[in-house]
């Protein structure tokens, strides 16, 4: 238990606010000391932990997990997991050099090349951001991370480039501020131009994490990470509000409206990725009137269909209806042939983008 220090309310440990006064209580981050005993599993030692691609070491979680598993306890296996991703981290801050460190705090591990005082703010951020995000999607959230929450701040764009290249296929993608990386061991990487907007890019990728364990449409993921990002990290629009509208109104069609629905439609160069990021959070905002109603939805909603039979069941609501009261008269409903094929193009164009970089 910890006591408020504004009204003395006692207060369980892991809460980050007061329950009663609601007060944010302070996080202390640590720097990461190098770890001096005997290791269970020393990823130095560990034949195949690590494999060079794309300019960084990096490491084989194929090889990794089952050396963790097989060596840890159950009850000791989140240190063990923390002690591995800290060998991780240490051998990525070798190879980016400068003044990259480690900080650590409850659920966080940081790597980054900040001052100590902007890394400890954001820490307590992203420590704050993860207990609102579990609040908000109770219920729904994601517990499958083995140890601490990894988030990697890259200084220079072309490193932080180079980083998630490793995690995509061929072909060109939209330019971003950071991602959430669902392979191996999930974790988020960010290019840091200044903390607000580090604070607010994580507030957006910890969502997707809360969401890991469930398969939904990409629509549906996109839109409750930019709505909770604006309610949580305190984002603002710039872009004039009648001017989005006609925007989106010009770009929306009964054809492309099928590759907002099957996802695609995010990794389409040009309006497509702004506008697609901003209908998702139109559409989110429209349905999102009864909160239980809402995470059933989330909990059944189907990337096949676009969620279009969750919502019919959970929310009472026609998707199409809902995207028309915002574009207007068309038929806007989620068409499972249409989705499929944008599925399929998408995967012809990355083979052939493939086998173009082969070649």
């Amino acid at each position: 238990m910890k006591a408020c220090g504004c009204c003395g309310r006692d207060n369980d440990d892991e809460l980050a606010h007061c329950r009663e006064c609601g007060t944010e209580f302070p996080v202390l981050p640590v720097q990461a000391d190098a770890r001096t005993g005997p290791r269970l599993v020393d990823l130095d030692r560990l034949e195949g932990a690590f494999d060079f691609d794309e300019g960084f070491s990096r490491p084989d979680w194929k090889v990794i997990r089952p050396a963790v598993e097989s060596a840890a306890n159950p009850e000791d296996r989140r240190d063990v997991w923390d002690d591995v991703v800290e060998q991780w981290l240490t051998w990525l801050k070798g190879e980016l050099g400068g003044g990259y460190r480690l900080i650590r705090s409850r659920h966080f591990i940081l790597l980054a090349d900040i001052e100590t005082e902007a890394a400890h703010r954001l820490l307590n951020s992203a420590e704050n951001a993860m207990s609102s995000i579990r609040s908000s999607l109770n219920g729904v959230v994601w517990h499958g991370l083995d140890g601490s929450q990894v988030l990697l701040f890259f200084s220079e764009e072309d490193d932080y480039y180079q980083y998630i290249s490793g995690f995509y296929p061929g072909g060109t993608h939209p330019k971003s501020g950071g991602i959430y990386i669902f392979a191996g061991y999930p974790h988020i990487a960010l290019h840091f131009d200044g903390e607000v907007n580090a604070a607010q890019t994580v507030v957006h990728e910890l969502t997707h994490h809360a969401l890991n364990g469930l398969v939904i449409p990409l629509w549906l993921n996109e839109g409750m990470a930019v709505v909770l990002q604006k309610i949580i990290g305190g984002r603002t629009s710039f872009s004039a509000w009648q001017e989005l509208i006609d925007r989106h109104h010009k770009f929306w069609n009964e054809a492309q409206i099928q590759h907002f629905w099957a996802g695609t439609s995010f990794h389409e160069p040009g309006d497509a990725v702004e506008l697609s990021y901003s209908l998702a959070e139109i559409l989110v905002s429209m349905l999102v009137k009864d909160r239980d109603a809402f995470l059933a939805f989330i909990r059944s909603a189907q990337p096949a269909g676009a969620g279009q039979t969750a919502a019919l069941d959970c929310l009472e609501s026609c998707l199409g209806d809902a995207v028309g009261t915002f574009l207007g008269e068309g038929n806007w409903r989620p068409q499972r042939k249409a989705i499929k094929a944008c599925w399929e193009a998408e995967r012809a164009a990355t083979k052939k983008s493939d086998e173009a970089g082969v070649a």
